[in-house]
């Protein structure tokens, strides 16, 4: 396969190096451009989503497969036991080696996802976090075991709004430590300036591919139906029965937060019939989506494009047009 190596790197020394971030909502199609623009510029792509990364569930998390989507060109999935909680910061720990190689082997690096955080983490340092007391955060997480996740976001609502908003209720992790800094007294977690306007570890632009709403709807609920067309309960089923119901309850580390997860459990418990956990999850992705594009706004000189009517590779060369003159402008 051609992928266009040739034609646009050429040895590291040549040009200033660029990192080229995609985000953007849930079904937008950030895989299919990531997928084009990467044999455009002859690059692999660092995926940066918080569920993909979990290995066992390509169809629950959506992983690239397959020819399409290119699979071989993706680095950082299913590469994580399911049971483990990844945190941004082990995240970056994987994915920024890999940024520097794809920049000293040929100018550019390119991370795909829409996992907002984490491509936050990668791409720049964030600020140390102040001391926590543990204690606290002891009885945080205590709190959250035996009152639910609920309660505890419920909290962070009131304290935060913001920080509410843009953090999945089902991430018990990250709904402690975002409540974790706001009892502490740090201030507000969505009132930190290095989560929008972060200084780069190297010359970067972050593109935001966006949509009409009605059709990402339509989309998010089309991946829904597939999910179990293609085997997502199986997924669930297999690693509950591996690793024990107490220790894979929805709300859970890893994989057990995934939206899609706890749907499946209640339908595999027939709380739920297969209509309804796919409403559910279908209404779980939307609201995710719409924390996405909350993220990718606070985002400083991301540069916004509309992929409404256009296929991958016409927006991939548009993104491609954009990080040349920047890549130029970089190198006077």
């Amino acid at each position: 396969m051609n992928t266009g190596r040739e034609r646009l790197a050429g040895p590291a020394s040549d040009r200033s190096r660029l990192v080229i971030g995609i985000q953007g909502p849930t079904g937008v199609g950030k895989t299919e451009v990531g997928v084009a623009l990467a044999r455009l510029l002859g690059t692999m792509i660092i995926s940066c989503d918080s569920m993909q990364v979990y290995a066992g569930f390509p169809v629950l998390t959506n992983q690239p497969r397959g020819l399409e989507h290119a699979s071989h060109l993706h680095e950082l999935v299913g590469c994580v036991d399911a049971g483990r909680s990844l945190s941004a910061g082990e995240y970056a720990a994987m994915a920024k080696p890999l940024v520097d190689r794809e920049l000293a082997s040929c100018s550019w690096a390119l991370v795909v996802g829409g996992s907002g955080l984490y491509m936050r983490a990668v791409l720049a340092p964030l600020a140390t976090a102040k001391a926590m007391d543990l204690q606290q955060r002891e009885v945080l997480e205590t709190r959250a075991e035996h009152e639910g996740i609920d309660s505890l976001y419920q909290q962070l609502t009131e304290l935060d709004p913001e920080a509410a908003w843009c953090i999945d209720r089902r991430n018990a992790r990250r709904v402690v430590r975002a409540l974790e800094v706001v009892l502490g007294g740090h201030g507000l977690w969505s009132g930190r300036g290095d989560l929008w306007s972060p200084s780069y570890y190297h010359p970067t632009m972050i593109v935001g591919l966006v949509t009409d709403r009605g059709l990402l709807a339509g989309r998010i609920l089309a991946r829904a139906e597939r999910m179990f067309d293609e085997g997502a309960g199986e997924e669930v089923r297999r690693f509950r029965e591996e690793r024990g119901e107490r220790d894979t309850k929805p709300g859970g580390p890893g994989i057990c937060s995934a939206i899609g997860y706890g749907e499946i459990v209640r339908l595999l418990h027939a709380e739920l019939d297969r209509a309804g956990a796919v409403e559910e999850i279908a209404a779980a992705t939307r609201r995710y989506a719409r924390r996405q594009l909350t993220w990718l706004r606070k985002v400083r000189d991301a540069v916004m494009i509309d992929v409404r009517g256009r296929d991958p590779e016409q927006v991939a060369e548009e993104i491609l047009a954009l990080a040349a003159l920047r890549a130029s402008r970089g190198s006077l």
